[in-house]
């Protein structure tokens, strides 16, 4: 399970179910390091170019905190309330 948000400082996301994404391995590193990230259409995307991955799959019961994805978006530089998001 990956932190959408993380719980340590600096980033101080809740601990629940709805800041945890189900990755593989290597999506988890990928995405704790900031190359990927979910648009607002719940698309993965690459963060350096935009190109997509995939669309995130969900489950109905699985409520995602949409606020904890538009932080890690941001620190991806791709928040619509970032400079330079494109």
């Amino acid at each position: 399970m990956a932190h959408i948000q993380g719980i340590g400082k600096p980033h101080e996301g809740p601990d629940k179910l709805s800041n945890l994404l189900c990755l593989c391995p290597n999506h988890h590193v990928q995405f704790d390091r900031l190359f990927l990230f979910i648009d607002e259409d719940w698309n993965v995307r690459r963060s350096s170019d935009r190109e997509l991955i995939r669309t995130l799959t969900r489950h109905p019961e699985h409520v995602i905190d949409e606020e904890c994805v538009e932080y890690h978006r941001g620190l991806c530089g791709r928040s619509r309330y970032s400079l330079g998001s494109g």
